[in-house]
């Protein structure tokens, strides 16, 4: 039997394969085996494994299924990556080839852990802007992380201009702003937003290197920046303009920035980035999504400036990330080769997923298709045209943009050749009766399983014109990855910009220990002998103390967890509960008119088979038996078919038990967690707390003892010492990461529908071990957190008690002064470090693998 796993770690990009060793017993690398094999860890970085999957399992079928023996495929990872993998091996063909199997290890999803991570990353979001204030890329990529967490992705529009690009982005806006035909000489990128209000719109640029801002709002337009001879013509036009609204004013605004720069110059005068704020039209799914799509108009691919283009979007595009990469082509030009130059450029940029890249067939409505979609040979030599090889990955979509246009707007179309066109069409695309009637969507080429999904949702669009032109598939899709997808980069951000960070931190820490080093050797060297040795003496204790403290306490947490702090169940309490709920969820059924009807045929099979006994002699004996029999056969019939009810509510009952218990032993588990968390916190402050008072009695024993002062300087730093500030722990950021690592996904690693049954003792267990690991995780947390703040507040009183001990030599005051700020400043470093540690492993925590039990 051949067993073959895939590993997929979408976070980290990651897809690998591994073969079941027999010998061995143990899974190894799939080409120790076949060294030649298709599955190939290095294409896991170019696709999505939805998007890879249908290819790989016909892979794996090809290379090990043999004869009638099924092949067995595990899988390790997400849930909703294991949902696409369950279709595609629920397929009639490959079923009979295929068992698929989950294993015990998985992955959260993304999208059901982003909240948490949000939340982390907001905590620390302050305390990083602060320590790096000065740094201005690690600024810069602070908002980065911030904006991709705000839900904006990028929608990178390229391909010639031939294609119909500006009318592909007017269909996803769902007006006619932007300029469509022509030839733009300079290497212009147009940055398109979602306005945030229905009846305003904004466009920003630069001119001569100043700013330009010009706002519309319903029918008025101002001016917010700028005078110049470009701004007054627009000012001119628009006043000249015979129509009176919003969308024509930005259009005309837009087509005399467009044609500016036509002519010949020496210099270009206009900025290279355009932006335009805009309404989206909320009769198609960018404009009513919750995400904020940013949408990148750039220039034509067949242009002499290329280089010049792709550099000038990767500034537009710095900042960003997850951007969706959209090629806009006709079905009659996809094999050409006037823009791959500019694609493999575009490709390189950081901020977009090549994983998601979008081949966008436009005009489709004016290309040769025929019949109601592309048949395999179609699909296979498309695929294998060099320029579309070297681009797919979510699929090609087949669109008509000027239908698409129409279909958001109700036909209202100001271009005279786009209203020409849809009303000749527009019967093909909303009348299933006429002779011509067309679904676009039909033809796209996509992964099996996420076509069929699409062909169904585009089929009960109820805008048949949205649907049929294929605008909608689009757009869905669009959505489907920033809201599912998309997530697994914000995750993965976020935990690589706090590594980077804390990295920085560190540097520092460094830096600052380095200075307070040399300056404390230097007073040292100034410093009278008696002093110098007295200072020592309360470093060393201070040391001496704190280490004995840290290994006292790992005793103390060790106790308090296995001793002191107890949340577990018996068996019999949850067994009690499992009773009491079965009895109330049978009392809302007919169980026991089911089980007295089930003890009735019982007892009447048993009657009659009794009575036929005794007159199987009477009388003809074949007759008897054969009588005999059919009324056996009857009464077993009713007897299982009684069983089978019984049965049937049974199972009900204990299913709605089952879910029921588990979900309150999940909110006991939740409700137990804090409270044996705030338990375990009060109990390390009284312990920490009790520490730093002892050292506060051994440090004013020191100072009472020593001759290093005067009697008046003894009592002024004893009182010092014991009026000093009183320790102070981190319980804000504590709490949020606590939460964010223990409080959330599958809480006791229990499997779903197991069995209709609860096996109460397999939860108990499960729970007892689950909440007695989770007390000892987070005592440690939170002992590493006091211990934490327990060292920044010695350091803080050891500078101030130096500061007191020091002569007032101005020089030697001046040191003093600079130990305790660089005293202060490496202590609230190292509590930042702290909490951005926390933030870290709590993020790495919802990332990692976990184990269903």
């Amino acid at each position: 039997m051949t067993r073959i796993k895939i590993v997929s770690n979408p976070y980290e990009r990651s897809i690998k394969y591994f073969a079941f060793n027999e010998f061995v017993k143990d899974w190894e690398d799939i080409r120790v085996k076949n060294p030649n094999s298709r599955l190939r860890e290095d294409e896991s970085g170019k696709s999505f494994l939805p998007f890879k999957i249908k290819e790989i399992v016909d892979i794996i079928i090809h290379d090990y299924h043999v004869g009638a023996e099924k092949v067995e495929l595990y899988f390790d990872g997400t849930q909703d990556e294991y949902e696409e993998i369950y279709n595609v091996c629920n397929d009639p063909e490959v079923s009979e080839k295929i068992s698929l199997f989950k294993t015990e290890e998985f992955l959260e999803n993304a999208r059901d852990i982003l909240k948490n991570t949000k939340e982390c990353f907001e905590r620390v979001h302050p305390i990083i802007e602060k320590i790096v204030r000065d740094d201005a890329a690690v600024i810069r990529n602070l908002n980065k992380v911030s904006d991709a967490l705000d839900d904006i992705i990028p929608i990178c529009v390229f391909g010639n201009y031939s294609a119909g690009k500006s009318t592909f982005i007017n269909a996803l806006i769902g007006s006619e702003v932007l300029t469509c035909g022509g030839t733009v000489v300079t290497a212009k990128i147009y940055r398109i937003e979602r306005s945030s209000h229905e009846d305003r719109a904004r466009i920003k640029f630069t001119f001569r290197e100043k700013d330009v801002e010009l706002f519309f709002e319903n029918t008025n337009f101002r001016v917010m920046k700028g005078d110049n001879e470009l701004v007054d013509s627009i000012k001119k036009a628009i006043e000249e303009s015979k129509e009176i609204d919003m969308f024509v004013y930005v259009k005309i605004a837009l087509d005399l920035i467009n044609g500016y720069e036509k002519k010949e110059k020496e210099e270009y005068e206009i900025g290279n980035v355009i932006q335009l704020e805009i309404p989206f039209s909320r009769n198609g799914i960018l404009g009513s999504s919750q995400n904020k799509f940013v949408i990148f108009d750039t220039p034509g691919s067949n242009s002499n400036s290329n280089t010049e283009h792709s550099k000038v979007l990767a500034e537009a595009l710095d900042g960003f990330s997850n951007g969706i990469p959209v090629w806009v082509s006709t079905y009659e030009n996809l094999d050409t080769n006037d823009n791959a130059d500019l694609c493999s450029r575009i490709l390189e940029i950081k901020a977009l997923d090549k994983r998601f890249t979008m081949i966008v067939c436009n005009r489709a409505d004016q290309a040769d298709l025929e019949g109601e979609c592309l048949g395999e040979a179609q699909v296979s030599e498309i695929l294998e045209y060099n320029s579309v090889e070297e681009m797919y990955a979510s699929g090609i979509y087949f669109v008509s943009s000027i239908m698409g246009i129409g279909s958001k707007n109700n036909g209202e179309l100001t271009d005279k050749f786009y209203k020409k066109i849809y009303r000749q069409q527009i019967d093909a695309y909303e009348d299933p009766e006429d002779e011509y009637y067309t679904s676009l969507y039909k033809f796209n080429i996509m992964p099996e399983q996420i076509k069929k999904r699409a062909l169904e949702y585009s089929a009960d669009c109820t805008n048949l014109v949205y649907a049929n032109s294929g605008l909608f598939c689009i757009e869905k899709e669009m959505e489907s990855f920033a809201s599912r997808h998309a997530a697994y980069n914000k995750c993965q951000m976020v935990y690589i910009f706090l590594n980077d960070v804390i990295d920085e931190t560190n540097k520092r820490i460094e830096y600052r220990t380095e200075s307070l080093k040399r300056t404390r050797e230097a007073r040292k060297r100034e410093l009278e002998s008696a002093k110098a040795q007295l200072i020592e003496l309360i470093m060393k204790t201070e040391s001496d103390m704190d280490f004995s403290f840290e290994k006292a306490a790992k005793t103390f947490v060790k106790e308090l967890t296995t001793e002191r702090v107890s949340y577990s169940h018996t068996v019999e309490e949850i067994d009690a509960i499992n009773d009491k709920v079965w009895q109330e969820n049978a009392g809302n059924t007919d169980i026991e008119r089911r089980e007295e009807a089930y003890e009735e045929s019982r007892s009447s099979m048993w009657d009659h088979l009794k009575t036929n006994s005794k007159s199987l002699f009477k009388g003809n004996v074949i007759s008897s038996v054969k009588s005999m029999a059919t009324e056996l056969a009857r009464d077993y019939k009713d007897v299982q078919e009684q069983k089978d009810r019984r049965d049937t509510v049974s199972k009900d009952i204990d299913k709605a038990t089952s879910d029921r218990v588990i979900r309150g032993v999940v909110h006991e588990y939740k409700k137990n967690t804090l409270a044996a968390k705030d338990e375990v916190s009060a109990a390390l402050k009284e312990y920490w707390l009790a520490n730093a008072q002892e050292l506060r009695n051994r440090l004013v024993e020191i100072i009472t003892e020593t001759d290093a002062l005067t009697s008046t300087q003894r009592e002024e730093l004893q009182t010092i010492i014991m009026n000093y500030e009183p320790l102070e722990f981190n319980d804000d950021a504590d709490n949020i990461f606590i939460k964010a690592r223990f409080l959330r996904g599958n809480f006791l690693g229990l499997r779903s529908n197991d069995s209709e049954k609860l096996n109460t003792k397999r939860l108990t267990d499960i729970y007892n071990d689950r909440i007695r690991k989770n007390i000892k995780e987070i005592a440690v947390m939170l002992n590493e957190s006091c211990l934490g703040s327990f060292r920044n507040w010695v350091q803080k009183l050891q500078s101030v008690i130096e500061q007191n001990i020091t002569d007032y030599n101005p020089r030697l005051r001046d040191m003093a002064d600079m130990i305790r700020e660089e005293t202060e400043k490496i202590a609230e470093l190292e509590e930042d470090q702290r909490t951005i540690g926390a933030s870290l492993e709590a993020i790495k925590e919802l990332m990692s693998w976990k184990t269903l039990e």
